[in-house]
């Protein structure tokens, strides 16, 4: 999906990955992490939404939950994380980055709500009263209010299988009453998902009406119950392009995420603004009939893979894209395919992906590396998936 803009954009970083893969420094199914890319792009939307008085906060999970990348992207203006789900914040907060919203989009469990109370987030999405009583009670026991952000949701609103849940907005006339009476817990926020959309069939980054929700309850809340609603949190397709739209509508924070790699579905198609900062290193390991079958683990069903990259050792005068497609989402990734090769294809060959993906859900590796932009790259550390690390050395190319 990104490999045109890659080429274009970034192709240092296609260059770095090209060689250490040749050079056998990175496995196949390993993403690199453009770490001064990362800065660059974060530092971009960091300047606009001060330039239109909104707040961030990063969501990392496609980057893996990398905690180099957290901090350079903490390094770069946006302070704050968003964790996805509760083992998201944990790994987060112990390597020392500050939690902005946790809950959302997963609810944090019951066992282990006490944990998350103690790393301090500014404020916590919860979907139901009950969930609400139950942060309410431990916040208390530790000596602390815990701001609280109510996701919500009307029969007009856009909402993904799976990710079905929150207050509806019939119902607040009476539950907002009961929040209110709890002592260990404030009512600071309001959210839903997604709040902003790219559609395909346009190219244009459009509103879902889950937009209009927020901004439309925040008023009905302060005006029938007096409550000073400090966030209103309108998450998905933030970064540069949209920080103005959000904050044009009354939004006070967006999250992004697919932004800081400079891979949200806007980026495939304009230049405008953040540049690519992830790719994804593969290599053939047989070839059948007219495909060649590359090496997986980190693909993703909702990648829209459509090119490869393909090289051997002469890989800055002869490499050539081929048509890539990847299993169904019902298979296990084991192998994707370049369709309609030629004989000059062999096995062992470097294959490089740009596309969508989610980091976090998948059996790759990450391979952190700064430099790249100048030609100095450092390999700081291999990680997996979920932002541990693996290997802490690497090699450099001086």
């Amino acid at each position: 999906m990104f490999l045109k803009k890659m080429q274009k954009r970034n192709p240092e970083l296609i260059d770095t990955a090209f060689y250490l893969h040749r050079k056998n420094i990175l496995e196949p199914n390993t993403y690199i992490l453009d770490l001064d890319q990362i800065q660059a792009n974060t530092a971009m939307m960091a300047e606009a939404a001060a330039e239109n008085n909104l707040s961030l906060y990063f969501m990392s999970k496609q980057l893996g939950r990398n905690p180099l990348a957290a901090q350079a992207v903490v390094e770069a203006g946006i302070e704050k994380a968003v964790a996805v789900d509760p083992w998201e914040a944990r790994t987060l907060a112990q390597a020392g980055i500050k939690l902005g919203n946790v809950g959302h989009l997963v609810q944090v469990p019951t066992s282990m709500l006490a944990e998350m109370i103690k790393y301090e987030p500014e404020i916590m999405t919860v979907y139901s009263l009950q969930k609400a009583k139950q942060i309410s009670e431990l916040a208390l026991e530790q000596n602390r209010v815990q701001p609280i952000m109510l996701r919500i949701y009307s029969e007009d609103s856009f909402n993904y299988e799976g990710q079905i849940g929150g207050f509806d907005l019939k119902d607040i006339d009476q539950v907002i009453p009961k929040l209110m009476e709890l002592k260990g817990v404030e009512i600071k926020g309001l959210t839903a998902f997604p709040c902003l959309l790219f559609n395909y069939q346009t190219k244009k980054i459009e509103t879902t009406p889950n937009l209009e929700l927020v901004i439309k309850t925040g008023k009905i809340l302060n005006k029938k119950f007096g409550l000073k609603i400090e966030q209103l949190n309108t998450p998905s397709v933030t970064c540069q392009k949209t920080i103005p739209m959000l904050a044009d509508a009354g939004a006070t924070h967006g999250e992004p995420g697919h932004a800081l790699t400079g891979t949200t579905p806007y980026h495939g198609y304009y230049d405008q603004g953040e540049k690519p900062a992830m790719i994804y290193i593969s290599e053939i390991s047989h070839l059948k009939d007219e495909k060649a079958y590359t090496f997986g683990g980190g693909f993703y069903s909702r990648s829209h893979l459509k090119k490869a990259l393909v090289a051997a050792d002469d890989y800055q005068n002869n490499s050539r894209v081929y048509s890539a497609s990847q299993p169904d989402s019902e298979m296990i990734d084991y192998y994707a395919s370049l369709e309609n090769i030629d004989r000059k294809l062999k096995i062992g060959d470097t294959v490089l992906y740009a596309f969508r993906t989610q980091i976090f859900v998948t059996r790759a590796r990450v391979a952190v590396i700064s430099g790249i932009q100048n030609g100095k790259f450092k390999l700081h550390g291999i990680y997996n998936s979920q932002g541990q690390l693996l290997e802490e050395k690497g090699g450099s190319r001086l």
